[in-house]
């Protein structure tokens, strides 16, 4: 068993390293493709649109599929995906590999996410959270060594780390003895269910917000950083790493604050924390001032996802169906989101189009009071 969560924390940081070496590449990447802000938000709406799908089918593959199996074959399918689009050179290239990191990374997501929920009630004890650590932790590393590997050598070598990690995380997993049958979920101390149906959709909103506003730090800090400080390029995937790596540090202690706050406080004070983090970045112009509100940010997106997770899984008999129900409402605000920002910033400055996602949080924290949960 400690091996079985090792060697699927590993899968997290896997699937986090070539989104995170992306993300701090895309400046070079733009160019590379002869892109604009336009064309990246188009891009990023098929992109999410590609990722949302995948998941809606992975979920029916899950049903005839072991999970780790369907981990194994989506870690290849990335595997294969993220060099065409480290290879763009041109607007059409760029848009259909970024749908094809889309299909096999939205795949993965909810492979590796069944495979550790399942391994988690085996377990008995709340894990999810440090498997995400893992993957914020990924891709803090890829931000900021993807813009400084893609200013000085090429946005193509950023291939070469995702195979070196890729490789030796799937022997592993291949590895593993067949996982047995899950037990009934046992997880949370403390259960807190969603009390009606209606609150499934307001914890669909909540997810949709708040993963558009980590989209927004992931996809757009490295552009916005290299225009405050163009001597600083080669760093400018610091926004994103930071962003991260402020997720990683607070997911490590994510289940604790849970367990004394509640989920829903927990989500609320969260969506405020990352209001202000948004609200420096669009008032307070410069590259230090840019990196510690995405640094804010990503503390305050970190446990959210999460806590609407645990408070829609609480009743394990219709755990999918909210689950599902949930993601289909979350991607209502996820898909419009890059066509959001790509449009907004390049008719009115990445500040508007932040400053409208630090709306968007406020907005999360107000609907968050809505949403009933027992103790």
């Amino acid at each position: 068993m400690p091996g079985a969560r090792a060697a699927i924390t590993a899968v997290f940081f896997a699937f986090a390293l070539p989104i995170g070496l992306w993300a701090g590449a895309i400046p070079a990447l733009l160019r590379q493709s002869g892109s604009d802000g336009r064309q990246l938000g188009i891009a990023l709406t098929l992109h999410t649109a590609a990722y949302i799908g995948a998941m809606a089918a992975g979920g029916q593959l899950a049903r005839r599929i072991a999970p780790r199996r369907l981990v194994l074959a989506a870690l290849g399918l990335v595997a294969l995906a993220f060099p065409l689009l480290y290879a763009a050179g041109s607007p059409l290239m760029l848009t259909l590999a970024l749908m094809g990191t889309g299909a096999s990374g939205g795949l993965l997501d909810l492979a590796m996410n069944t495979e550790g929920t399942a391994l988690e009630r085996r377990l008995g004890r709340p894990i999810l959270l440090s498997m995400h650590a893992a993957a914020s932790l990924a891709f803090a590393l890829g931000a900021f060594g993807g813009s400084l590997v893609a200013t000085q050598a090429g946005p193509l070598w950023l291939v070469l780390p995702v195979w070196a990690v890729f490789a030796p995380v799937a022997w592993w997993l291949a590895r593993l003895p067949p996982a047995p049958e899950p037990a009934p979920l046992a997880v949370a101390a403390r259960p807190r269910r969603v009390e009606r149906g209606r609150d499934v959709g307001l914890i669909g909103l909540l997810l949709g917000l708040c993963i558009g506003a980590e989209i927004a730090a992931q996809m757009w800090s490295a552009s916005f950083l290299e225009r405050q400080a163009r001597e600083l390029a080669a760093f400018a995937g610091a926004g994103a790493a930071f962003f991260a790596g402020c997720q990683a540090l607070t997911r490590l202690v994510g289940d604790r604050l849970r367990d004394a706050f509640g989920d829903r406080r927990v989500i609320t004070g969260s969506l405020l924390i990352g209001v202000a983090g948004y609200a420096l970045v669009a008032g307070v112009p410069g590259f230090a001032a840019g990196v510690f509100g995405f640094a804010l940010v990503g503390f305050g997106t970190a446990c959210v996802v999460p806590c609407c997770f645990a408070l829609l899984a609480r009743d394990p008999e219709r755990a999918s169906a909210a689950l599902g129900t949930a993601s289909l409402v979350a991607g209502l605000i996820r898909l419009p989101t890059p066509l959001y920002l790509g449009f907004v910033a390049a008719a009115w400055g990445e500040e508007v189009a932040f400053a409208g996602i630090a709306a968007g949080l406020a907005l999360g924290a107000l609907l968050a009071q809505l949403v009933r949960t027992r103790d």
